[in-house]
């Protein structure tokens, strides 16, 4: 990944965001970039299926999913950072953002990654049409909460309650 032009597998248009004065860069990943997007979750989160599964066949159909998105934070090609979500479309037309993952580096949290990640998936969400964005976290999760209402986010008064379903 150069500053003065973009891997194969990052995106052009908008690949290079400093977040602040530390060196912080957000790219987007882009068709063609799964070994970058398997080296930014193996990085960042080595414990992940997507990190653990070594199939590149499955991150390459993620990133030609047109309603998908990755976001990876880097320092000195480093990554330090990853954000990945999807949009999708009511019945009523209006297209909606959802960031289903935000993670950091332990290390690099604190210094403004997190917020340059999330503000980049609002401008991707923006670009692609997109009316609302959302993300959910955890009610116990004060430094998440603290982040996004730091960015304008509302949050519900009561708070969501999710349910999941194993379906394999």
């Amino acid at each position: 990944m150069s500053t003065t032009g973009p891997a194969a597998g990052i995106g052009s248009d908008h690949s290079l965001r400093p977040c602040d004065t530390r060196g912080v860069e957000i790219q987007e990943l882009v068709i063609g970039g799964a070994a970058h997007l398997m080296e930014l979750f193996a990085a960042v989160l080595p414990e992940s299926p997507t990190a653990l599964a070594g199939r590149p066949a499955e991150a390459e159909a993620f990133l030609e999913e047109p309603n998908s998105f990755v976001l990876g934070a880097y320092v000195d090609d480093e990554p330090v950072g990853l954000a990945w979500g999807l949009q999708m479309r009511s019945p009523s037309g209006r297209l909606t953002t959802y960031l289903h993952e935000l993670d950091v580096r332990s290390q690099w949290r604190g210094r403004g990654v997190g917020s340059a990640l999330v503000s980049e998936a609002m401008s991707v969400a923006q670009r692609r049409g997109s009316t609302k964005f959302w993300l959910s976290t955890g009610g116990h999760n004060e430094v998440a909460q603290a982040l996004y209402e730091s960015l304008g986010g509302d949050r519900k008064p009561l708070g969501d309650v999710n349910y999941w379903w194993q379906l394999d």
